[in-house]
């Protein structure tokens, strides 16, 4: 069964990873830290709108709590505990795969364990935050973010899709946890606080 899944997860791989060709500047930009800060703001903006400062305080720090989470469990606990050999260093895959060439001629192959993904984490962990603080309808295309950013590590060939999958799972999880128990303890994270 394992060998199967593998399997499946190494032909899905091959058939995203580098296609379209003319989609690679696009994704090696959107996979950099700096191209998300954009939506990093806006989303503080929101977290501190309309409500008093010190409940955008507390979002704020629900947020971080999460972001922190997801970026500390997956690339510390779980990366090294699975220790599932990313695709850009299996030796089998080596030949087949689409890598990022930088100017001097190495290959992006990104750190030798992938499972979780730790960008797929990260990203679905902050939209789900984002998506249970605000409950705002307008917020949707944070969820595309966050699967946009994720179908980067693919398409450079650095995460399988069970990677990105098990991340965003991960991900989201971790974010319905720490709103839940800030639910329990009162803290005024509820979407209703102020005007959406």
């Amino acid at each position: 069964m394992t060998d199967t899944l593998q399997a499946w997860d190494e032909a899905l791989l091959l058939w995203l990873n580098g296609t379209p060709e003319a989609l690679a500047s696009v994704a090696w930009a959107l996979t950099q830290p700096w191209c998300s800060i954009p939506v990093y703001l806006f989303i503080i903006w929101k977290l501190f709108r309309h409500v008093p400062w010190r409940t955008g305080v507390l979002r704020l720090c629900a947020v971080l709590l999460t972001f922190a989470g997801t970026d500390a469990v997956s690339s510390r606990l779980l990366k090294p505990g699975f220790e599932r050999l990313r695709p850009s260093h299996e030796p089998a895959l080596k030949d087949q795969l689409t890598l990022h060439r930088f100017p001097d001629g190495t290959l992006y192959r990104g750190g030798r364990f992938g499972f979780v993904s730790s960008h797929a984490a990260n990203t679905f962990g902050l939209a789900a935050m984002a998506w249970l603080i605000l409950g705002a309808p307008g917020l949707r295309w944070l969820w595309v973010w966050a699967a946009a950013v994720s179908w980067t590590r693919v398409y450079l060939g650095v995460h399988y899709t069970g990677d990105i999958v098990f991340g965003a799972i991960f991900g989201t999880a971790l974010a319905t946890a720490v709103f839940t128990l800030a639910t329990r303890l009162k803290a005024p994270l509820n979407p209703h606080t102020g005007p959406p």
